[in-house]
């Protein structure tokens, strides 16, 4: 049966889930309340899409994701591939802790040869990079932006894990540990395993994670936190966007932010602290469970720019069955009906069951990989402080395939071919609509003033 299992293609995969023991009741209840924190009536100051602000945080996406243009001897002089961020600083590169420049070139040295490869310069399995930066004119003003994919096959493989793993405690780490973290309250979230991983290694790193550097900073108060990404960062900026919420609300302050959300009736002296997120290009990075809830916990402060010709935003594929849709349905009517309805509606429980089943074995193989790569890696993790007492969780399966759009769409309209404004000319580009820098061309076009034209 595990020779049968590794010979399965990736996209069948879906994969393990975490839940808790003999209080998951209580326990659910508490995480619900955390996400209904917010009154979904109430719109909350510096909401909704403005077209400045998305056009900055690009601009962070395109210093991250064109570092390997820049860099290459045939295209480094052409202005496209340039960074242009106005008013604001970079406080911590994770590509080089240290640098404060924008589309910086570093000299080749014998201990760094390539110092500007992306493919070397990220860090943990699937070679993650990312920015805190601070606006020069309003600073109490940050950003987070998280580098999408690179040419190489670690960072390719956090989108190829094409399986599910849940919103609550699905991360395993190290293998057969499960850690309490939350993306979503929600009963059923399930995100994408690839973007999942990538997301806790990028927040969770003892010395480069976004948790070290924001406790380091020591966020001031009435601070705002934009959180940004282009491709599989977009998916990544979203599932971060997700835990920072729910680890900010977090009654016990277990990971030390001494943070409360604007908006939210907190009593507590934490400084105050907004979140918002503006992504680029983004791939689905969880189910409709937990594009429910990210859509509750962040109400008009998390928007998704969309090319409509870019292929990436369709993936990973969105697979159903009938038993996807009828799981709910057998749920509220079981035990209801005639003798005939009711032994259908057991036969449709019986076929989800074994539907569950064997997706959950077929998963074993991806956590596999996943605990590999990890250990290859020898990634250093600051997991101790933070997870010391916690309750021991057991393992339960994910169910779904169905993944779906997160966050409020805002789409702009791609040309065929690029048109007048990114022509694809005479060499073969099949992600020409999904560049970064087509995506700044086509706001440029279709956002004047701040307005959608």
């Amino acid at each position: 049966m595990h020779k049968l299992i590794r010979s399965l293609p990736l996209a069948f995969l879906v994969g393990c889930m975490l839940t808790t023991s003999s209080n998951a009741s209580s326990q659910s209840n508490a995480r619900l309340s955390q996400r209904d924190l917010q009154n979904p009536a109430t719109s909350l100051p510096g909401g909704g899409f403005v077209a400045a602000e998305a056009k900055h945080l690009l601009e962070f996406c395109i210093e991250l994701n064109n570092q390997d243009d820049r860099s290459n001897p045939q295209k480094k002089s052409n202005r496209q591939y340039q960074a242009k961020p106005s008013g604001w600083k970079i406080i911590y590169d994770s590509r080089h802790p240290g640098n404060t420049e924008w589309n910086k070139n570093w000299p080749s040295t014998v201990s760094d040869p390539e110092p500007n490869n992306p493919e070397k310069n990220g860090f943990g399995p699937f070679n993650n990079a990312w920015l805190l930066v601070q606006s020069e004119t309003e600073p109490k003003n940050y950003a987070i932006a998280i580098r999408g994919t690179v040419g190489e096959i670690n960072s390719i493989l956090a989108d190829a894990f094409v399986t599910s793993t849940t919103a609550y405690a699905g991360i395993e780490y190290p293998k057969d540990k499960v850690l309490p973290i939350l993306f979503a309250a929600t009963p059923k979230s399930e995100l994408h395993v690839g973007f999942a991983y990538a997301a806790f290694t990028l927040l969770f790193e003892k010395d480069k994670g976004v948790l070290a550097q924001l406790r380091k900073l020591n966020l001031p108060n009435n601070a705002r936190l934009f959180i940004t990404g282009h491709s599989q960062g977009a998916a990544i900026a979203t599932l971060v966007h997700s835990f920072l919420y729910y680890a900010i609300t977090d009654p016990q302050d277990r990971y030390k932010l001494n943070l409360k959300l604007a908006g939210i009736d907190d009593k507590s002296n934490r400084n105050t602290i907004q979140l918002k997120s503006y992504v680029f290009a983004q791939p689905k990075p969880g189910n409709q469970q937990y594009s429910e809830d990210f859509a509750r916990i962040t109400k008009d402060m998390a928007y998704v720019i969309n090319n409509d010709r870019d292929p990436v935003p369709q993936v990973p594929l969105s697979l159903q069955t009938i038993t996807d849709v009828a799981e709910g349905v057998e749920e509220d009517n079981a035990g209801t009906g005639s003798s005939l309805q009711r032994f259908s509606s057991r036969e449709a429980a019986k076929i989800t069951e074994l539907r569950t089943r064997i997706r959950g074995g077929l998963a074993e193989n991806v956590g596999d990989r996943i605990a590999k790569k990890f250990a290859k890696k020898g990634i250093n993790l600051s997991l101790d402080e933070y997870f010391k007492n916690s309750e021991k969780l057991a393992k339960t399966t994910a169910k779904s395939l169905n993944y779906t759009l997160t966050g409020q769409l805002i789409p702009v309209f791609g040309a065929e071919r690029g048109g007048e404004s990114y022509p694809i000319g005479d060499n073969q580009d099949f992600l020409l609509q999904h560049h970064a820098t087509s995506y700044r061309r086509l706001m440029d076009d279709q956002f004047k003033n701040g307005e959608k034209q």
